[in-house]
């Protein structure tokens, strides 16, 4: 007998995101208000608007992380692949070759601290960091100035980095930041290590080819898109994860993409029953998709 599909996200609305090649998407609460903030892979532009479940997106602004004193990559070859925030001006900007996390603060605009990603010898991670084409594809901000990152493939997994010398503290929905909670971020140039990494396997393998984007849910819970699966997953923290656990075998609900959805990099939930899905497009005309879970 074949497997049911998973239900499909119901498709709402196409957005226009001012930011070409959207790579990865984010979502904070400013003054009751929704911002979503949006990177891609060409530029180094942070565009930031406000959203209203009636009235769409609004008051887009770009920011060019390029004119930031100190910012060190080129302002028209970024390959920015991920985003985060945090309750308050902080924004997280991750680059998969080399492997580094910058931070400005966009209240005062600066660059706050670069952290390089390791994997030593005694990591969880080691002899799996190697490969350019194959490193973090999502960020999520962690409390004690930690991070998730999403590794895409070889192996598909979520991996814990913390500062060196601090110990793995593993997932649970305590360590996720609070909406109006600043991250404790690091200062200048930093290494952080691997302290913990649980890879896909079992069902989770099988309905997610790979992890295209990270973010935390509504409900505290974290959501893994896939690009190669067309799917978007949760992942209870129900049961937190232990740093010895090592991996990730079932995820809650899975659903399968709006149609016409095409490259999907960024996932972020805009209200409690809607997520923007960022679409890795030349063009900034629609692409970006807002999606529910189907009516029961």
């Amino acid at each position: 007998m074949s497997k049911s599909k998973p239900p499909r996200l119901e498709q709402v609305d196409r957005v226009d995101l001012p930011v070409a090649e959207a790579s990865d998407l984010a979502v904070r609460v400013v003054d009751d208000r929704t911002e979503v903030l949006v990177v891609g892979d060409r530029t180094a532009h942070v565009a930031a608007g406000t959203y209203d479940p009636v009235g769409g997106f609004s008051n887009w602004e770009t920011i060019d992380l390029s004119s930031l004193p100190g910012w060190p990559l080129p302002p028209h070859d970024s390959q920015l692949e991920a985003i985060a925030v945090d309750g308050g001006s902080l924004v997280a900007i991750m680059r998969e070759d080399p492997p580094f996390v910058h931070v400005a603060d966009t209240a005062d605009g600066t660059v706050v601290a670069h952290i390089r990603l390791v994997a030593p010898p005694d990591s969880p991670l080691h002899g799996s960091w190697d490969d350019p084409s194959s490193r973090g594809e999502g960020l999520v901000l962690l409390r004690d100035g930690r991070l998730l990152v999403a590794k895409e493939k070889r192996p598909r997994a979520l991996i814990e980095f913390a500062p060196i010398g601090a110990d793995a503290r593993g997932l649970a929905r305590e360590v996720l930041l609070g909406v109006d909670e600043t991250w404790e971020a690091p200062t200048g140039a930093v290494d952080y290590v691997a302290v913990a990494m649980w890879r896909l396997r079992g069902s989770a393998k099988e309905a997610l080819r790979d992890i295209s984007s990270l973010a935390v849910g509504p409900d505290r819970d974290l959501w893994l898109l896939s690009d190669k699966s067309r799917s978007l997953a949760r992942l209870s923290l129900d049961v937190p994860l232990a740093p010895t656990t090592g991996e990730i075998r079932h995820l809650q609900e899975i659903w399968r993409l709006p149609r016409q959805t095409v490259k999907p990099e960024g996932v972020a939930a805009i209200d409690a029953g809607h997520v923007l899905i960022a679409m890795d497009t030349v063009s900034m005309i629609d692409n970006g998709v807002i999606a529910r879970p189907p009516r029961q």
